[in-house]
């Protein structure tokens, strides 16, 4: 498959839609969206980061109960969000928490590299964070963000997300954050 060229057919703030041509034995059209202004489709960018923050001191995952536009839905995930422009990973994790939690990093690892969320659909691409952390503030949401702060117990978290609308990320960073602590 070789590129033709790309035209943007939306213009909003976050995420737009653009039409990519190929041409292999006959010209297709292929429909994506992205958050990028410029350097769309760039695999080497990292649009958004996301964190599994833990409370060491009292054995609890913090999840967000976050109501989601796209699904007309709450939804319980982990913190996360768009990296700004020239800012780095790291800060950018710490930002989103403090802002959708109020919690502060104690310690931060990565678990991932950069990779797609839904490369079927958008050329966004994610870093997964796990986070000690420690509540020492309050949340900073934004106009449109209704989230609420939810504890879970980590003897607990399998059963909370068995009985609630979790995302596909969280769950399986929280399976992972589980595997990594019987190590």
């Amino acid at each position: 498959m070789k590129l033709q060229k790309i035209v943007k057919q939306t213009n909003n703030k976050f995420l737009n839609m653009y039409t990519a041509t190929y041409l292999a034995d006959k010209e297709y059209n292929y429909f994506f969206c992205s958050r990028r202004a410029n350097n769309i489709q760039n695999v080497n960018i990292c649009d958004a980061v996301k964190v599994l923050p833990y409370l060491k001191e009292t054995d609890e995952i913090i999840f967000i109960k976050n109501f989601r536009y796209a699904v007309n839905s709450y939804i319980y995930e982990m913190p996360a969000g768009l990296v700004d422009p020239n800012e780095n990973l790291e800060t950018a994790t710490k930002r989103e928490l403090s802002e959708e939690t109020g919690a502060e990093v104690v310690s931060l690892t990565p678990i991932t590299g950069i990779g797609h969320t839904s490369a079927g659909l958008t050329d966004e691409t994610i870093k997964l964070y796990f986070a000690e952390v420690s509540l020492t503030g309050k949340q900073h949401l934004d106009e449109f963000e209704n989230i609420n702060v939810v504890k879970v117990k980590v003897n607990n978290v399998i059963n909370f997300m068995q009985e609630n609308l979790c995302d596909v990320i969280t769950e399986l960073m929280v399976k992972l954050f589980l595997a990594e602590q019987k190590r």
